[in-house]
């Protein structure tokens, strides 16, 4: 009895230093000597569990049970081994049992775990608070509480449980990983490219961190790095679809069609049916104008994942692209299911406005300034209905918005929202977009008019005043940068693409792009001679009010899709529209050369994405007829 005792301490010791073979040799020695020893057989389960093999963890574990009687430390380790095997119900009986037997923290943390798992939430944090109480700077449980708080959409609670993780253990690669992928879905993507980087640099092959990151890169627009990280991820693990479709992403975005659609096809080989590979591989095809595959592609989406909004959003668009508003309104509402941080719904306390005659209508803005141009154009048809308007709106676009619609009361979107949102008067509440459903409802809809918005005319008639000094011939404003975070390099054009266009004689560039862009303008004057003129005393970002005075001072305008293309077409300037292959948001450019939105618009698209010079030609072309003449459209 005594040898067998020594020799049970020994395989015990040999077990807390990691030995298993020398712990399960020692622990069979014994159960050779003594076949009911049942913290032999509970041991070698657990030497067996953390070895990766469950189903004999748990057939040993029984055997201490069956000797030993219930015990909790048996029952929570035999739970353990349960769910290893995907035994989910008969795991939860065992902890149950244990946590009854013996409230221990590790009790506890295990119930948390498969109640977590179980989708119980609600129960697994009480279970959780009770291990905390216990084991307060446990860096796994507090892991684990952000694991059920990420599930229930509860972000920043996760990112509090996952920062205590690494407070109490700084190297805890996954709580870095947790805490970015958290910070990414709160719509904080520079924090998650921290946390992410931070998981790699502990956990270099980390492929999950890799995936992520690629994700978080490309959609900061830094394609060539997110490429890197989402292939090395695919190199540890070939078989991860997720991975392969972010790869298809990326090189969908660099305009390699074919190699994403190879990436794609790579994903559906693992994963039959993914609902976001058929999504994506949608997107690519309408990227090349193959708008009838991608249209099948999404329905195909949406029927492997009905919920699917991206599916929903991106068949509404296409619909509205070909002119078909009816159905296209009905299902563009889809939007507010998809969980963008920025662009959620505004929750007024008015019915939505349907249509209705009589009162008040709150209408708020929900996207970037250009959509807010945009949308715009329908509040005069809620004036000519005899409506009065309260327009929650950028505060930058509150005194352009209130000169052109004489009448209105435009106030700057806040938390909480301007004392004018609760009028006593107001009837109803709208999106702008939703707008659309109603006043929009076909081609024959929309009003025979040029313009809509009004610029300051004394502005316009200094800044042509300031134009036409020393010049004589065209004054075109041009504009040739998007900021969009992840669109917006699809859509820009940088000048040097220019080049050919900028060449013509005789006419005179102005500066309508906001942002810093006096490096470029000076390369350009070096490289080529041609001067760009820039209004110093202009804010070409801030005041777009002044920027409306400085487009309409000018004989017509060449936009890439921003905010200058929008304001320039809405106040009836003729404007050139510079758009990317792949449509996409841009829905409202049509397909063709023309848009019923702005009557004054030429539509110029790329025929490949990331290529411009056929739109260049097209443009010099133009130009070059029109030095001496009206705008000519291209047809």
């Amino acid at each position: 009895m005594a040898k067998t005792s020594t020799i049970f301490m020994a395989a015990f010791a040999a077990h807390g230093a990691g030995r298993f073979a020398e712990a399960e040799q020692g622990y069979r020695a014994v159960l050779k000597a003594e076949p009911k020893h049942a913290d032999a057989w509970h041991l070698l389960g657990v030497s067996a569990h953390q070895q990766g093999r469950p189903a004999e963890a748990a057939d040993y574990i029984r055997k201490a049970l069956k000797f030993a009687g219930p015990k909790g430390a048996y029952l929570t380790n035999l739970g353990a081994s349960l769910q290893a095997l995907g035994r989910s119900p008969e795991a939860l009986t065992a902890l149950e049992q244990a946590v009854t037997l013996d409230p221990s923290f590790p009790a506890h943390f295990a119930l948390g775990n498969i109640l977590r798992i179980l989708g119980r939430l609600d129960e697994a944090l009480a279970r959780y608070e009770r291990a905390l109480a216990l084991k307060p700077t446990e860096p796994s449980l507090h892991n684990n509480i952000g694991n059920t708080y990420q599930a229930l959409g509860r972000l920043n609670e996760a990112a509090a449980s996952y920062r205590k993780t690494i407070t109490y253990q700084p190297g805890h690669a996954r709580a870095h990983y947790n805490l970015g992928v958290v910070s990414r879905d709160g719509g904080q993507p520079l924090e998650a490219i921290a946390s992410l980087r931070k998981a790699l640099a502990i956990v270099p092959d980390f492929a999950e961190a890799h995936v992520n990151l690629g994700v978080v890169l490309h959609d900061q627009g830094q394609t060539e790095e997110a490429l890197r990280h989402i292939r090395r991820a695919i190199a540890l693990k070939p078989d991860d679809a997720a991975a392969h479709n972010n790869l298809g992403a990326i090189l969908r975005d660099l305009g390699q069609f074919d190699e994403a659609m190879q990436s794609y096809d790579r994903a559906l080989v693992l994963r039959p049916s993914m609902a976001e590979v058929q999504h994506n591989q949608g997107v690519a095809l309408q990227a090349v104008g193959r708008d009838d595959e991608a249209l099948a592609r999404y329905q195909q989406a949406q029927g492997a994942k009905p919920e699917f909004a991206d599916a929903k959003l991106n068949i509404a668009l296409l619909t509205l692209m070909t002119g078909n508003f009816e159905t296209g309104w009905e299902a563009y509402e889809c939007r507010w299911r998809r969980d963008v941080p920025g662009l959620g719904l505004r929750h007024f306390p008015y019915p939505q406005w349907q249509g209705e005659d009589g009162g008040a209508v709150l209408v708020w803005g929900e996207q970037g300034v250009g959509d807010r141009v945009l949308y715009a154009s329908m509040i005069p048809d809620l004036l000519a209905r005899g409506h009065s308007v309260v327009m929650e709106t950028n505060p930058r676009l509150i005194k352009l918005f209130e000169r052109s619609f004489p009448g209105i009361q435009a106030v700057a979107k806040q938390e909480p929202p301007h004392d004018a949102t609760q009028r006593p008067d107001i009837r109803w509440q709208s999106a702008f977009a939703s707008l659309g459903r109603w006043l929009r409802p076909d081609l024959a809809s929309f009003p025979a008019r040029d313009a809509y918005l009004v610029a300051d005319d004394a502005r316009q008639q200094h800044y042509r005043a300031q134009l036409e000094t020393n010049h004589v011939g065209p004054i075109i404003g041009i504009s040739w940068i998007s900021r969009a975070v992840k669109i917006g390099p699809h859509k820009t054009a940088h000048l040097k693409q220019w080049a050919h266009v900028l060449q013509i004689p005789g006419v005179r560039f102005v500066d309508l792009q906001y942002g810093e862009t006096a490096d470029e303008r000076a390369d350009i004057e070096a490289e080529l001679g041609v001067r760009i003129e820039h209004v110093p005393d202009l804010d070409l970002h801030e005041d777009i009010d002044g920027v409306a005075a400085l487009a309409a001072a000018c004989d017509f305008i060449i936009s890439v899709s921003n905010t200058t293309a929008h304001l320039s077409a809405a106040l009836g300037r003729p404007t050139y529209v510079l758009v990317p292959a792949s449509a996409g948001n841009l829905w409202y450019w049509m397909r063709g050369h023309q848009t019923p939105w702005y009557p004054t618009a030429t539509i110029l698209r790329q025929s490949k994405l990331g290529h411009w010079d056929d739109v260049m030609e097209q443009l010099r072309a133009a130009l070059a007829m029109n030095v001496s003449g009206p705008l000519q459209r291209i047809n």
